[in-house]
């Protein structure tokens, strides 16, 4: 057997290739994990919410931030047959800032146990108030993708900060609502809830007739007094 003696690279093009493998090496994209208490379980509800505080201090430079909302201590939400399409996750940013700063921009979706997506990237509805807040919201069950029951471990969002200057985060919001006509309009805080709530005959139709309305209650949920429309998720 031969042996070829290779040529020996000059230091500087070591250095060439190292560099050219740090520059053009793909870059890896971790989501921020923010844990959310759901409260206590098993519990039957129409709304939860807590706060959260991981963006403290984060500046409004127009950058992206990927966020995964987990739940913590094993628990998951439950939503039944009962629970209004138009279920809406909701999430509040409080700012420094004393008017209207700027919109939120992004996609969300739900997530599993595992931490994986559930169904595809949906467009977030977006407000803005006029005390320096900046809400999103998802509506999972308007995508036609789901059935239910459906269970969900947690939430993701991939959102664009405006560009605000100075301003800064100093708090934000999470809540779970089904808000509707209906008093058997809930979804459930797991573990322990049944394994689903279906509509009793005469609700069944009500529900129906009565969804564009229960939309325009969410959406008043999420774009409260001194907020501004911008778009709203479809």
């Amino acid at each position: 057997m031969t042996t070829k003696n290779l040529p020996r690279l000059p230091h500087t093009a070591c250095g060439f290739i190292a560099l050219g493998l740090f520059l053009f090496a793909p870059s890896v994209s971790h989501a921020v994990p923010i844990s959310i208490d759901l409260g206590a379980a098993p519990n039957i509800t129409s709304q939860v919410q807590t706060t959260f505080s991981d963006l403290n201090g984060t500046l409004l430079q127009g950058q992206s931030l990927s966020l995964d909302f987990l739940f913590s201590n094993g628990k998951f939400a439950r939503l039944f047959s009962v629970t209004n399409p138009s279920f809406a996750v909701l999430i509040t940013l409080n700012t420094t800032g004393s008017g209207v700063v700027g919109f939120l921009d992004g996609t969300g979706y739900l997530l599993d146990q595992s931490g994986s997506a559930l169904g595809s990237p949906e467009l977030l509805g977006s407000a803005s108030g006029s005390d320096g807040t900046m809400s999103v919201g998802l509506f999972p069950l308007l995508s036609g993708e789901f059935t239910t029951p459906l269970d969900f471990f947690g939430v993701h969002t991939d959102l664009m900060l405006p560009n605000s200057g100075s301003i800064s985060i100093t708090g934000g919001e999470f809540q779970l609502v089904s808000v509707g006509a209906n008093r058997q309009d809930v979804f459930g805080i797991g573990p322990g809830v049944p394994a689903d709530i279906v509509p009793d005959s005469g609700s069944t139709l009500l529900l129906a007739g009565l969804t564009a309305g229960v939309l325009l209650m969410v959406r008043r949920q999420l774009f409260q007094a001194g907020c501004a429309l911008q778009k709203i998720a479809c």
